[in-house]
Formats: C-alpha cells, structure tokens, sequence
C-alpha cells in the first residue's frame, strides 16, 4: 500500500475485527487477494496521451496477539497503458511489492501501553532489483483505552522514501465502538488518511460490512529514466469503497470478503532527487476485490 503504514498495526487491528464472537482466540491468518480497476484515460501527461489500468494479486500471512503482529505480504502489480504514454518516461511496467511488517505492545496498566512499529519493504518495477526496491520505516506510539468504547493510537515513523531520503511520519488511529454492532477508525498516518465506518449484521459478527473512504498511496523504485536518471513513482488515490466480510463456519476459520470501490481521484507522480519531473492523472475509475482467507 503505500504502505509502510499500512503495515501490521493496521493489519491486526483488522485481524481483531474478522474475529467471530463465539471463536476461540485463532493468532495465525493466511488470505488469497485479487483487485481489479477499470482502464481509464489519463490527463495532465503532455505532450502524450493514452490509457492506464491496474489489477493486482498476491498473499498475507499474519500473526497476531493482543499484544504483537508480524505481517508477511506479496503482492504483484499489472499495470497496463496505452496510447503515447507507452514506453514514455510518464509510464511503468508491472510491479512487485514484498512487505514485512509488525509491532510490539508493551502495556503500562488496562488504559496505557506503548508500542514499536517496524516495517521492512521492497517495492520495484520489474528488471529493477530486490536490493534496489528496499526501504524501511520505524517509529513509536502511545496507545491509550480511556472506556470500552475508545481505543487511541498516537506517535510518529521514521519512513525511508524513494529519491526524497528518510522523513518523519506522524501516526493517528482511534477507534470508537458506540455499541456491540458498530465501529468507526478514524486514521491519519501521512500515507494513509481517512475514515472507516464497520457493521456487524449478526449477533455473532459473522458478517461484516465495511464503507471508508481514504487517501492511500503506493510507491515503488523504477528502472532509470534514459532523461534523468534514477526514479521513483508515487501514486496517491482516493477510493470510496464498500465491502462485505463473511465467515462460513461457526468456528470462525474461513472466511471471504468482496469490496466495490470508486476511486475518485488518482495521481501519478514521477520523482528524482526530491523533485517531481512527470505527472499524469486519471479519470475517475471503478474496481473490485475477492478475497479468501482462513484463521486458525
């Protein structure tokens, strides 16, 4: 994603949320993802033109306890363009992003707690190499429970940026839970800001429905340019989308989710050396996802 914030804390804290209520406690998760948005056409790119689509597949494993997370994914970009966009230094190939990410809690009393947060990531192009495509992120956090129903998260990362060095990341996540059927976050992590708004449609929270809205962003190493040299793209969106989670079971192992998703606005920026040398803009598109899983 995007994603050093988007690593395990946010992870876990999803984790936490497919839990079904009559479920022994289950640490380990393994999900199938696939995504697919429509091709759209692309604006602010002179002098070329053309059409950009995108659909992704990949896997996450995660572990997590009340207390740590470790969240291992792989996921692969097809990015797909057309037009005199092609092959221009405003365009990419397909991408690979491999993500380790985690935190560890250590709590003061039933109200406070401190954490540390780590991610390891490598984001590239294709023909660009896994040592190349490396970046970090590290950081703290002050967690605090004031009542049942209130659950706030505040610190700062340290985040390895492709060609703009290593920047200090504010961290925001607070969760208010008004009642055993609802649940709204609220996050703002510089990376990934937004509001996620959950309902449980049964007693046992077997079935989910999620609606958020985001701006969420990914970033990968690209080969060089033959015009500058060395580049990075980051691309910044803002999807609208709705989704539904469903366990099969009674005992809370397996499960599927699908989400719709309209992404308003989605931006391409192309950076050397903390300079910004090519954009391009498309359309509003649409897009969906599956996904499979099962906790055990």
């Amino acid at each position: 994603m995007s994603k050093l914030t988007h690593f395990a804390v946010l992870s876990a804290v999803g984790f936490t949320a497919l839990q079904a209520a009559e479920a022994p406690a289950k640490p380990w998760m393994v999900i199938a993802d696939w995504q697919t948005r429509s091709a759209e056409t692309v604006s602010h790119a002179n002098p070329v033109s053309g059409t950009f689509g995108r659909s992704r597949s990949g896997t996450e494993v995660i572990w997590a306890t009340p207390t740590a997370a470790v969240d291992f994914e792989y996921y692969r970009y097809k990015n797909d363009f057309t037009g005199t966009i092609q092959g221009s230094d405003q365009a990419y190939g397909h991408t690979t992003d491999l993500m380790l990410t985690g935190f560890k809690q250590w709590d003061w009393n039933a109200k406070y707690s401190v954490q540390t947060l780590y991610a390891l990531e490598s984001a590239y192009e294709e023909g660009v190499s896994l040592s190349r495509g490396f970046r970090w992120g590290f950081g703290g956090a002050a967690r605090w429970r004031p009542d049942a129903e209130t659950d706030i998260t505040f610190g700062v990362m340290l985040q390895d940026r492709f060609e703009s060095g290593v920047l200090p990341i504010p961290y925001l996540k607070a969760v208010w839970r008004p009642c055993q059927a609802a649940e709204v976050e609220l996050r703002a992590t510089g990376l990934q800001n937004g509001l996620i708004i959950r309902g449980y449609l049964t007693e046992d929270r077997a079935t989910r429905v999620d609606l958020s809205v985001m701006y969420e962003t990914l970033t990968f190493r690209l080969a060089d340019s033959s015009t500058y040299g060395s580049r990075a793209v980051s691309v910044g969106e803002v999807p609208l989308r709705i989704g539904v989670t469903q366990f099969l079971e009674r005992s809370g192992t397996w499960f599927v989710q699908g989400s719709f998703e309209w992404v308003a606005f989605s931006r391409h920026s192309f950076v050397h050396a903390g300079e910004t040398q090519g954009v391009f803009q498309t359309a509003a598109t649409w897009g969906f996802s599956v996904r499979a899983g099962a906790r055990f």
